[in-house]
């Protein structure tokens, strides 16, 4: 069991990833979006940079631009492109990581 935090705000949405499963998204009404990856640890014998060192390491991307994000969902058929939907409109984005 893992407490995952990052959201300065309630979420509004969370999406398992259909080609990943141990990824999923989660978008706040922080007019945030966060790709997270549960396979990930933290190496403790690594250095941690200090700007760094406050985010779990399960975070992999924070998308932000949008104003009061309402749902989020993964592409069906193309994978680690997400789609958003907020008050201004739709947004497309692709992670290569992902």
């Amino acid at each position: 069991v893992a407490i995952l935090k990052h959201h300065s705000d309630s979420i509004t949405s969370v999406e398992w990833c259909p080609q990943e499963s141990s990824v999923f998204a989660s978008s706040g009404a922080d007019h945030q979006i966060a790709l997270w990856d549960l396979a990930v640890e933290r190496d403790e014998s690594e250095p941690v940079e200090a700007e760094l060192k406050n985010l779990p390491p399960q975070l992999l991307f924070i998308h932000q631009g949008q104003i009061d994000i309402k749902e989020l969902h993964w592409h069906p058929q193309i994978p680690g492109m997400v789609i958003s939907t907020a008050n201004s409109g739709f947004n497309f984005f692709k992670t290569i990581s992902v």
